[in-house]
């Protein structure tokens, strides 16, 4: 994937991503006592202006500590992960803490769906047992019917443990109510709403976890450390090789008529998904 930049600096830090991370060591003084520390920080305008921001934070420290200012309660920890390639404006693929590649878009609606609501009889047991993800499609099938909005698409997606489903021709803004209400008419997983609320975009994940190709995990937490025995690029090469035996996705129906014409729901599927029968993952 090529990382040129594309996405002006107004469009990242609306989704806490940065170019740039440096981390340092700083002393401070606890009780009269030394103490170092490690901070952290990303910038968008360079590595310079991330490094002093390192030292900014540092300061803060201090100062906190001292008494002569107060955390900051609604203080929002930035997304730590490297950008590996700019779409476009409202487009963006970071590779997460475990080393797989996400789309975060301003642009597109995408909603990943691990469970059905149950009946309250369900609920405790009683009825017939359903198949979780065909139950999520009916669930689907049925709201999509009784929506107002008749000129959208809804593109149902079988995922390793559930459905995700991306709307055609209606995005919902993931700091709206509108947005807080579908995720709960659909069922939406509820860390994942959080996570796209935080974040003011949407997050799908587009290579497998780790975990299911059986490959061990690798901490990916930006600023990466310096790869000086190879271990990060060893450990991808194999990653990405073992990737080419699964998908994440496959498309199981499209409700509407509505066709999609969207380059990022046509990258999302070159990536995502496979024409041949994979394993999902």
């Amino acid at each position: 994937m090529n990382n040129t930049h594309v996405a002006s600096v107004e469009a990242l830090a609306r989704m806490h991503l940065f170019r740039y991370w440096r981390s340092g060591q700083f002393q401070i003084i606890i009780d009269g006592q030394p103490v170092m520390i490690t901070c952290s920080a990303g910038s968008n305008e360079s590595g310079d202006a991330a490094e002093n921001l390192c030292a900014a934070k540092a300061e803060r420290v201090q100062l906190i500590i001292d008494g002569a200012i107060e955390r900051e309660n609604n203080y929002e920890r930035p997304v730590r992960e490297e950008i590996t390639h700019e779409i476009d404006e409202c487009n963006i693929v970071t590779r997460n803490r475990y080393g797989a590649l996400v789309l975060n878009s301003s642009s597109v609606s995408i909603f990943d769906i691990d469970d059905y609501k149950r009946s309250f009889w369900q609920f405790f047991g009683f009825g017939a047992k359903k198949d979780k993800k065909t139950a999520i499609v009916e669930n689907l099938r049925g709201l999509f019917e009784k929506q107002s909005q008749r000129d959208t698409s809804w593109r149902i997606y079988e995922t390793c443990k559930g459905i995700r489903m991306i709307i055609v021709g209606q995005y919902l803004s993931p700091s709206s109510q509108s947005f807080e209400q579908f995720s709960r008419e659909i069922n939406a997983d509820p860390l994942y709403t959080l996570l796209c609320a935080k974040q003011n975009c949407y997050r799908a994940r587009l290579t497998p976890k780790p975990h299911r190709l059986h490959i061990d995990r690798l901490k990916f937490s930006c600023p990466l450390p310096d790869d000086v025995e190879g271990k990060y690029d060893e450990w991808l090469a194999n990653y990405q090789e073992q990737s080419k035996n699964y998908a994440v996705c496959r498309l199981l129906a499209v409700l509407g008529t509505r066709i999609a014409e969207d380059p990022i729901i046509d990258f999302h599927d070159r990536v995502c998904c496979s024409s041949m029968n994979l394993p999902l993952a």
